[in-house]
């Protein structure tokens, strides 16, 4: 097999991955003089493997804040899949227009200002995968911690202590 075929193979492999899991979008112009004009897109399919990557220590703290809103996020995102595209809401001030949509299996979040034009787009694949992760991680986390309550100084089974 040669070099080229072996690059070929691996860029249509990488590709498909991109494919099946999305981009998410985020661009930014700020309308003053000099502004930023931001736009950044990357593969969906990172930010579980980020969360895989996390620090321990970080994401029990950021699990500790959220995980009472988890299993919102994750139905919010299952239902969003379900439904047809369409608008899901649209604010019009003289000062500023905000509108939500679902786009394609994406949360497309548009806000237009005086100061900034933000466009978010996010797969909402993605968003149900991430808040199921979180969810099921945040319940080893209490069943770990109910374990070490009942049995101090013992080590569960399954988990190593944290110290």
């Amino acid at each position: 097999m040669s070099v080229k075929m072996v690059f070929l193979t691996g860029t249509l492999v990488v590709a498909g991955i991109v494919a099946d899991g999305g981009i998410i979008g985020v661009r930014v112009h700020e309308k003053k003089p000099d502004g930023t004009n931001l736009r950044l897109y990357v593969p969906a399919v990172l930010v579980p493997l980020g969360v895989k990557l996390a620090p321990e220590r970080e994401l029990e703290r950021a699990l500790r804040h959220a995980k009472e809103f988890l299993p919102a996020v994750r139905i919010a995102a299952e239902e969003l899949e379900r439904i047809p595209d369409g608008l899901l809401v649209e604010v019009r001030s003289p000062r500023e227009y905000v509108l939500v949509e679902k786009r394609g299996g994406y949360l497309v979040v548009d806000v237009d200002n005086e100061r900034e034009t933000v466009h978010v787009s996010v797969p909402l694949k993605m968003v149900r995968q991430v808040a199921r992760n979180m969810e099921a991680r945040a319940l080893r986390a209490n069943s770990t911690q109910d374990s070490q309550d009942k049995f101090p100084g013992r080590e569960t089974l399954d988990t190593p202590r944290v110290k």
